[in-house]
């Protein structure tokens, strides 16, 4: 017990029978504590993992992390194998992973790479933690890192043809509702009580998904979420909302309005908005999955999800996309950076 009296979490590489001799163990007791020690211990491998040396090594450096000079040489090997580097203007050394969400990395790359497979599911990051037996606070730190991989992953996706546009409120933390006084919920607060996300989609598969901000959706907002993202010459599909009618005009768009009223009425298969309410559905179970999120950092959310619905289609594609992205972004997060900012 601790001083305070709330009970010790185990050590995520402890077992029931630490210190324990073989003698005392029964054989199912022993072959499951060697099991456990033998995959904590390769997920705590760290850069002498297999593989490792030989992700590193792919990557090439054109500049140096510490100054920008592209005045960089190779100068030989570390003593895992992974190549050094060293600059010609600032003198100093670095490695393929300097500067990157991989700089002071303890655990290998495999073990990020799952997570990353486990990430872009319907998991939160507690359920996380228990079926990969991690500490409780890696996930959120590395959850964390992922979304400054992501940050503009969306930025590129263009909707054309016949697109589907829609909104879906999704509460704020109850700390963050507007209250009365007394602590009741303010007359007409329900759409001030929620985040208004955005969601576009095409017949492509291509999607997007915008944070709005607070409260029911305008003509700005939706500008500001889908006015860089719909190509001349589409036609948008959506449900009379008043807040499109800018979109429309704005960009000379000839549309397509329903009456949200009729067409929840009909079965999906003839609904003429089912992709995009098919999309809202989706990402309502997503956000409900990590329980007390900081809705602060709806984007992240947001660009993880983005990445989890548009191609490529399998998720060790993606990935190695998020990989590739991780290793030419110029972007990373101590562990005492992020808690001391998240002590939670």
């Amino acid at each position: 017990m601790h001083a305070s009296g709330m009970k010790r979490r185990p050590r995520p590489s402890g077992t029931p029978w630490d210190g324990a001799p073989d003698s005392d163990l029964t054989p199912a007791q022993i072959i499951v504590r060697d099991c456990h020690r033998d995959i904590y211990g390769y997920r705590h491998a760290g850069a002498s993992a297999a593989g490792e040396a030989d992700f590193f090594n792919g990557y090439e450096r054109e500049n140096c992390p510490r100054c920008g000079s592209g005045a960089v040489v190779r100068d030989g090997f570390d003593s895992n194998g992974v190549r050094r580097w060293r600059c010609r203007s600032c003198g100093r050394g670095f490695g393929p992973a300097t500067g990157t969400i991989f700089e002071g990395r303890r655990l290998p790359v495999a073990d990020w790479t799952e997570f990353l497979l486990e990430a872009m599911s319907f998991d939160g990051m507690a359920g996380i933690a228990r079926s990969d037996r991690r500490s409780e606070t890696t996930p959120p730190y590395w959850l964390a890192k992922l979304f400054l991989v992501l940050e503009g992953v969306q930025d590129g996706t263009v909707l054309s043809g016949r697109v589907q546009i829609d909104e879906m409120l999704y509460p704020l933390a109850l700390a963050d509702q507007p209250r009365m006084p007394d602590g009741s919920r303010m007359p007409g607060g329900y759409s001030r009580s929620n985040l208004c996300i955005g969601i576009g989609c095409d017949a492509l598969g291509l999607s997007v998904f915008r944070a709005e901000g607070a409260g029911k959706t305008s003509g700005a907002r939706t500008m500001a979420a889908f006015g860089g993202c719909i190509e001349r010459g589409s036609t948008p599909v959506h449900d009379k909302e008043n807040g499109h009618n800018r979109l429309v005009r704005e960009l000379g768009l000839a549309d397509e309005r329903y009456d949200s009223r009729e067409i929840k009425r009909l079965p999906d298969r003839e609904n003429p908005l089912r992709d995009v309410n098919r999309l809202c559905f989706l990402l309502r179970l997503f956000l409900d999955s990590h329980n007390g999120f900081d809705r602060s950092r709806i984007g992240g959310y947001l660009d993880l999800f983005s990445v989890m619905m548009n191609p490529p289609r399998e998720r060790m594609e993606k990935a190695a996309m998020v990989l590739d992205r991780a290793m030419s972004s110029p972007k990373t997060l101590r562990y005492r950076e992020f808690y001391s900012k998240n002590p939670s």
